[in-house]
């Protein structure tokens, strides 16, 4: 998570006070774009793998669609993705298919899996990219 602390006054570098809405249109599809290797090894954004499929559940999937990784079937939740800026509180969501919370967060009887996140590696093009705004 980022925090900026701008209540002194800022010497130095001129400041843009409109920086936020700039920087969030740009974070956007980083964010997205910086998932995708993650869901070819099939890790979450800390590199941990997801748990397997059930032994029964991967042989139903697999005689139904073929040898697919662990969160494939038509691919639509992954290639319909789409990271918004949300307007209250200043917060991003992923807008995706109905299942793409069950598998982010688990349910009772379903493994978390999680397929959206803030990469480490994203972290230092993040703030880049709000600095290059906020001294614009």
């Amino acid at each position: 998570m980022f925090k900026f602390n701008l209540r002194t006054p800022f010497r130095g570098e001129p400041f843009n006070p409109n920086w936020w809405e700039p920087t969030k249109l740009e974070w956007a599809p980083v964010l997205l774009n910086e998932n995708k290797p993650y869901w070819k090894n099939q890790t979450d954004t800390n590199g941990r793998a997801w748990r397997p499929l059930t032994t029964q559940y991967r042989a139903w999937k697999r005689k139904q669609y073929g040898d697919l990784p662990i969160l494939r079937v038509t691919g639509k939740m992954q290639d319909t993705a789409k990271v918004l800026s949300y307007l209250k509180n200043d917060r991003f969501a992923v807008l995706t298919t109905s299942v793409g919370p069950y598998h982010q967060f688990g349910t009772k009887n379903m493994a978390a899996r999680p397929w959206m996140g803030v990469p480490k590696s994203s972290l230092e093009k993040l703030s880049g990219i709000a600095w290059k705004h906020i001294l614009n």
